[in-house]
């Protein structure tokens, strides 16, 4: 049996007849007709009399209209609760994430959603494995690559700068690189982030260098370039809050596009729109230390050679200056 079926029993019982119900239905007398003898035949039981008057509701009817009518009533608090909530920031929206955005963009923006958004849980999912949106495993997700899937939807966010950082400790006993790494000790990512704009380039400049390290996630890469193990290579951003770290030539060494990507079934929920805006608003504000602002400063937005698809060529006239992102020049 289903409630589809029941439906136009009620309606039948409302108006008292079967032209008055399909009017009620929005359809035709024929279709009700058809709909009232196939819910009868399911039940094995004649729910009306059909008069030339009209339709009055036979003793089986009489005893199963108040269940209907619960059922009627429970469908319709169901509906409202769940378009209530369509409109409402409120619930939880899972978003999945590279581990340095969610370190160094969401998680020190948190106390303002929170804010604004009370009703909101977000969970954040953090890691570089591409969650299937499709199949519900995240309602967002923020990545380098762009869906081919109808079921989703893609807007752009911005350029996330890759770059090399050193200690100043490291640099003055090492040196400056120039021209290669050779003798140089690398902490570099590892082949599960081999595609990203740059790291190609920067693979084809190891010969003669020592890789201490390879990690798929920031955090360890930041650990270990301050503690001077060797020049680190991650998102420029990452290291805006550590001014024991410089960024070393030929700077930024890639520009992977990120894109914010959702399921196109859930893009009118309120709770999906809030986190979407909010993330798109963050971004925008943080978008010159994402972009690597500072290194650019120092060593150029477009070192010599540069190809947004692979990553920049080092060339000997690339300036050598290194610097705290928020020092003067030095000469």
């Amino acid at each position: 049996m289903e409630w589809d079926l029941l439906r136009y029993m009620l309606a039948v019982h409302r108006h008292g007849s079967m032209q008055a119900a399909a009017l009620e239905l929005r359809v035709d007398r024929a279709t009700v007709l058809r709909r009232l003898d196939t819910l009868e035949s399911s039940l094995g039981a004649k729910l009306f009399d059909r008069r030339s008057d009209g339709c009055v509701l036979t003793m089986a009817g009489q005893e199963i209209i108040e269940t209907v009518r619960s059922i009627e009533a429970a469908t319709s608090a169901l509906s409202a609760l769940v378009k209530g909530n369509d409109k409402r920031p409120a619930g939880i929206v899972s978003l999945a994430v590279p581990e340095f955005i969610a370190a160094t963009l969401l998680a020190p923006n948190m106390g303002r959603f929170a804010e604004q958004f009370p009703g909101i849980t977000l969970e954040i999912r953090a890691g570089h494995s591409f969650l299937n949106l499709t199949r519900g495993e995240a309602d967002i997700a923020l990545r380098n690559q762009v869906p081919k899937h109808q079921s989703l939807t893609m807007r752009r966010l911005g350029s996330v700068a890759i770059a090399l950082f050193a200690t100043p400790g490291y640099l003055a006993r090492f040196g400056t690189p120039s021209g290669g790494f050779a003798g140089h000790r690398m902490l570099l990512f590892d082949e599960s982030l081999s595609g990203m704009p740059g790291i190609k380039w920067l693979e084809g400049q190891l010969d003669g260098a020592q890789v201490v390290m390879r990690s798929n996630e920031l955090l360890p890469l930041v650990a270990a370039t301050r503690s001077g193990a060797g020049i680190g290579c991650f998102p420029a951003i990452a290291a805006v809050s550590c001014p024991d770290l410089v960024p070393v030539s030929p700077g930024i060494i890639g520009m992977p596009e990120v894109y914010l990507i959702a399921r196109r079934d859930l893009r009118q929920l309120a709770r999906v729109r809030a986190v979407v805006a909010f993330i798109t608003r963050i971004w925008g504000e943080a978008s010159p230390l994402l972009a690597g602002r500072a290194v650019a400063d120092i060593h150029g937005h477009r070192p010599a050679g540069f190809d947004p698809e692979v990553g920049a060529t080092i060339a000997p006239s690339v300036p050598s200056a290194i610097r705290p992102p928020t020092s003067p020049a030095r000469s």
